[in-house]
């Protein structure tokens, strides 16, 4: 089973100095063990939309391989 969970980050960039960002981060309940599957630090800056990610992505059991194409074809 995977778990996404949302998760917060400060970035430097060039053009808006730092800004608060949200990404996802994947686990897999491996026999009672959480195991990290991936980390995306950066997706969006607004929380909601992120947590609505992270509880759809949980919910339907999206598999980690196909979360890129998922988040490119959303954006």
């Amino acid at each position: 089973m995977y778990l996404y969970l949302p998760i917060e980050s400060e970035l430097d960039t060039p053009c808006a100095g730092q800004c608060r960002m949200f990404g996802l981060r994947v686990l897999r309940n491996n026999g009672g063990q959480d195991e990290e599957v991936m980390v995306l630090p950066d997706i969006s800056t607004d929380f909601i939309f992120t947590l609505r990610l992270a509880s759809l992505f949980t919910r339907k059991q999206l598999d980690p391989l196909h979360l890129m194409d998922v988040l490119e074809d959303m954006f």
